[in-house]
């Protein structure tokens, strides 16, 4: 086990390590202190009577639109702004790009609730319909 253990370190590089952030260099809750690639905005979301926020990046096409639209969704413990580099990808494609990121994650509210996988669907369905989104592919 060792051998294996020095040969990973060996290939790997210095292992990772977290970070002391000190008190001014927060991100906060809703991760005010993080710099998406793209404007945020916010759709209303309620659940269980509190108002919740759902963040998401619609991002137009640079150049010549090509009439389609893609939403990009992140994993579990992750966020919307990690495909920084995709969605200028297709955008410069000629793609719509719209990101959200599910409640809970980035900047989206947290709420102290239980919610699964049917009501974050339910909550995509409703942003890309208030958004006009009628037909998009899906990646994530």
């Amino acid at each position: 086990m060792v051998a294996l253990a020095t040969v990973f370190l060996g290939v790997a590089g210095r292992p990772a390590c977290a970070d002391n952030m000190g008190a001014d260099e927060a991100l906060g809750i809703a991760m005010e202190g993080y710099a998406y690639p793209h404007p945020v905005r916010f759709h209303p979301v309620t659940h269980t009577g509190e108002d919740l926020r759902m963040a998401y990046m619609d991002v137009t096409p640079i150049g010549q639109e090509n009439g389609r639209a893609v939403v990009l969704m992140h994993g579990a413990n992750f966020f919307g702004a990690y495909w920084a580099r995709t969605i200028n990808a297709l955008s410069a494609a000629g793609f719509r790009v719209i990101v959200p990121d599910q409640i809970g994650f980035g900047k989206s509210s947290k709420p102290d609730l239980a919610y699964g996988f049917h009501w974050l669907a339910a909550n995509t369905k409703a942003l890309l319909e208030a958004l006009g989104v009628e037909k998009a592919v899906i990646v994530g």
